[in-house]
């Protein structure tokens, strides 16, 4: 599960992005915020803090918070490289998020996945390709492994929905995931679902998640086209 301060901030991002607090004009005072969010001041520092650093709001002393004029120049298609929160809810502000279903299916694990998700070899995992697109457009092609005993009953309807909200209902809570990004070739499955040559450059997010006590939730492969993925690092120091 992400910190308070994290979900905070990207709920107020959310709402720069959306224009409910437009360009030059100032946030709520850090006393509204806290009393909003049911937290203290100093969490709510914390979250200015956050988009602060990647360059969404900047302070004056003694007249508040300003949202920054420039702000929409981000790019829309950047990711969190510091915490996941499933694309349904990374991309949600921008329009609605959809999956396609490529293959979903039962099998044994690999070595390499056994040694990824702390899991036997005789432990059944589901694998499963999905295709996410935003408003209909191709954003990325996901390839995970998850282990069936920890998410028992899964099926294609969650897939095209959002798998994570399905874990949800379990009572399983996310903690964070440790990620390895690199520049990759696409693949046949790439070119087909990304619409990119064999020559362009994919962005691939290798990536496991663990939920709140320490257990690996997925093992995944995450890929996006070169134009439609970037990956955020902001160090609070």
């Amino acid at each position: 599960m992400a910190a308070k301060y994290l979900t905070i901030a990207r709920e107020i991002k959310k709402r720069i992005i959306s224009q409910r607090y437009p360009a030059s004009s100032p946030l709520p005072d850090q006393f509204a915020l806290a009393a909003e969010f049911q937290t203290s001041r100093m969490t709510i520092q914390q979250a200015m803090r956050q988009l602060i650093v990647e360059g969404l709001i900047y302070t004056r002393q003694g007249q508040g918070t300003f949202v920054r004029k420039n702000f929409l120049q981000l790019s829309q298609w950047d990711l969190p490289g510091s915490d996941y929160f499933g694309a349904t809810k990374t991309w949600e502000h921008l329009g609605t998020v959809s999956s396609q279903v490529v293959r979903f299916e039962l099998r044994f694990p690999t070595e390499k996945e056994q040694a990824s998700l702390l899991i036997n070899a005789d432990a059944p995992v589901y694998d499963f390709v999905r295709l996410r697109l935003l408003n209909g457009e191709p954003m990325s092609l996901d390839a995970t492994v998850m282990p069936v005993n920890l998410v028992p009953g899964l099926n294609k309807g969650h897939l095209e929905s959002s798998v994570f909200q399905y874990v949800e209902t379990l009572g399983l809570k996310i903690m964070g995931s440790y990620r390895v990004v690199r520049a990759i070739k696409p693949g046949e499955l790439e070119q087909q679902h990304l619409v990119c040559e064999a020559g362009d450059p994919v962005l691939e997010v290798e990536q496991v998640i663990y939920l709140e006590d320490g257990t690996p939730l997925e093992y995944a492969h995450c890929h996006y086209r070169y134009d439609h993925g970037g990956i955020v690092i902001v160090n609070n120091g």
